[in-house]
């Protein structure tokens, strides 16, 4: 069993590098296909990047920074483009270009744009080409809008201990998950600084962090939650190693209060975590702050007492693919009974009498929609049900980077 660094802290710590112009050495790396963006632009940037596998060394090199062209290029990794947006608007002196996927464009940036563009920054979209003028961000007070993505308040949290003043966020009341802002905060407050919330409103002032030459990447439990759900439905359950700080909250360690309140037993230890089956039960889950784990759960509810309602899942229709049609797609496929609503699916277990036709049902290929997630969420239904095979599997490499056969 292999679990790769968690992509989201990754990210965020590679940001605060770059933004201190630091070298810095990385443990229990995650070369997924996400990073290798963000490797690239770091590469263009300035950085040298030595090492395989799950170790990483990012060395500034003054020289390549100096020669830079400022070209970047981002295909698939919505969160690497718009940290990377914030992080180019806040270099004074520099005029840059980014190329933009139609894929992420349609995920969408204005908000953070808008918000960059009232701190003094310039950004101009030519067709798919974005060009920023960076500057010292003046901070200051700003409302962003945040029904669609966490990410914009996000990228703004890592810039604010760079602006020219201190920053305070207003977020909406409509503001989506929420654990990953908390994260971000989280990651500053790792290295010495501390925002001031109250309500709705983040403050962080301009500080100096402190961060080390050296940092071990936590265990990506969006990943996890794919093994803790192929736990609860195996005969015996599995142990499953894991590294992480208390300091740090992952958005899809909620799925270990799920699967509590689904029936199956979950013990952690400092390295590990215990999952035990039982007859699951269903539930309602609130997936406002994790819409990630609305794939797996969806499978999982398939199996339980009694019918399941995930809540919030509207907005899933933003991620790689459409998520809740890829899932119910499939679900008409296979002949699984569900009721969607405006912002809930309610998903009703399999009757006995069905297991049993699914013995000899004939091969089904289950469109995966070229996302990751869903190519989790249909292996569990593969392993048991050899015959509902998927469409394709190269796209776990997005944030799963050893192959289908290591997840499996």
């Amino acid at each position: 069993m292999k679990i790769p660094g968690s992509k989201s802290i990754l990210q965020r710590m590679l940001l605060l590098m770059a933004y201190n112009k630091r070298n810095l050495s990385v443990y229990n790396y995650n070369p997924c296909g996400d990073l290798r963006e963000l490797e690239a632009a770091l590469t263009s940037f300035g950085y040298r990047i030595l090492g395989s596998g799950t170790r990483r060394e990012f060395l500034f090199d003054k020289q390549l920074f100096a020669d830079s062209e400022h070209q970047y290029n981002f295909q698939y990794n919505a969160t690497g483009f718009r940290f990377w947006l914030s992080f180019l608007a806040s270099q004074p002196g520099i005029t840059a270009q980014i190329w933009v996927s139609d894929i992420l464009l349609k995920r969408g940036y204005a908000p953070l744009s808008q918000a960059l563009q009232a701190m003094g920054a310039r950004v101009l979209l030519n067709g798919n080409l974005l060009s920023i003028t960076g500057c010292p961000l003046s901070g200051g007070s700003h409302n962003l809008a945040g029904d669609i993505s966490s990410q914009y308040a996000s990228s703004l949290i890592l810039a604010a201990p760079f602006m020219h003043s201190d920053l305070t966020l207003q977020l909406s009341p409509f503001q989506v998950s929420q654990s990953y802002i908390q994260l971000s905060l989280q990651m500053l407050a790792l290295f010495g600084l501390a925002a001031q919330i109250t309500g709705p409103e983040i403050h962080i002032p301009v500080q100096k962090l402190h961060l080390p030459r050296r940092f071990k990447v936590d265990s990506d439990f969006s990943t996890v939650a794919y093994y803790a759900a192929r736990a609860a439905l195996s005969p015996k359950g599995q142990s499953i190693p894991i590294f992480c700080r208390q300091e740090l909250k992952q958005a899809d360690e909620q799925i270990f209060d799920f699967l509590v309140a689904m029936g199956a037993s979950v013990k952690r230890g400092k390295t590990y975590v215990r999952i035990r089956p039982a007859a699951l039960k269903g539930s309602s889950f609130e997936l406002k702050d994790c819409p990630d784990l609305m794939p797996v759960l969806s499978v999982l509810a398939l199996f339980c007492g009694r019918r399941s309602t995930l809540l919030n899942v509207g907005r899933l229709a933003h991620k790689e693919s459409d998520r809740v049609s890829g899932i119910t797609a499939a679900f008409d496929q296979i002949g699984a009974k569900y009721e969607l609503g405006k912002d809930q699916l309610t998903i009703y277990p399999f009757a006995d009498e069905y297991l049993l036709q699914q013995q000899d049902m004939q091969p089904i290929v289950l469109d995966t929609q070229n996302d990751h997630r869903l190519v989790m969420a249909f292996s569990l239904l593969n392993s048991r049900f050899p015959q509902l095979q998927l469409s394709e599997t190269q796209s776990l490499d997005k944030s799963f980077p050893f192959g289908y056969q290591a997840l499996i």
